[in-house]
């Protein structure tokens, strides 16, 4: 058995989440960060990149079915929020063609959120590379379709270019801040970036 998989065994929001029937232990994460800044008040329009398996979704329908939420992944969706979404299994590599699609639609959110990750080699700098571009990719939505006053949440693996994507997300909100969610892993890269109140 792994490593990794043993450590994993013995997480306390690992063993939480299997107890609940949550779909994974990020539902954690997007609680403890929503709980500390209310980011999903009232009934509201909320794009979910790289959903899957959709652990975010999950509490987001949780805390008010209401929520209409579009979610974006490479990966199919879990079949406990199968059909409760608007879901595209797109890549978000294929930037253009998702822009294109959300045009035509005319779809606007309140929430932006992004709990993306790149597929893992060990190498730390192609990891770190490959989850800014993730993260950046994710970040082009906030200019056209987060509504004024609407708040964006994506995850990067701490690199040299996270001061970069902090900075260029900085520049639409009125509020903006790294943070570091208890359910995260303490040895994982793993950081938030959180803008508030779009201009």
């Amino acid at each position: 058995m792994k490593q990794w998989y043993k450590t994993r065994k013995k997480d306390p929001f690992y063993i939480k989440a299997k107890k609940n029937d949550i779909i994974s232990r990020a539902y954690y994460k997007l609680e403890e960060i929503d709980k500390k800044h209310n980011l999903f008040k009232n009934d509201k329009n909320i794009l979910d990149v790289g959903c899957s398996p959709g652990g975010w979704t999950q509490y987001i329908l949780k805390k008010n079915p209401k929520n209409k939420i579009v979610g974006i992944d490479i990966l199919p969706a879990a079949e406990q929020i199968e059909g409760k979404i608007k879901f595209y299994m797109m890549d978000l590599n294929q930037y253009q063609l998702i822009d294109e699609l959300f045009t035509s639609n005319k779809y606007t959110f309140d929430s932006i959120i992004s709990d993306i990750a790149p597929n893992t080699s060990g190498n730390q700098f192609i990891d770190q590379t490959n989850s800014y571009d993730l993260s950046m990719l994710s970040a082009k939505f906030i200019e056209k379709y987060l509504n004024k006053g609407g708040n964006f949440l994506v995850k990067n693996f701490q690199g040299e270019d996270t001061e970069k994507l902090f900075k260029f997300i900085k520049n639409f909100f009125d509020k903006t801040q790294y943070i570091k969610p208890a359910a995260s892993d303490k040895k994982s890269k793993e950081i938030y970036i959180l803008g508030l109140l779009k201009k």
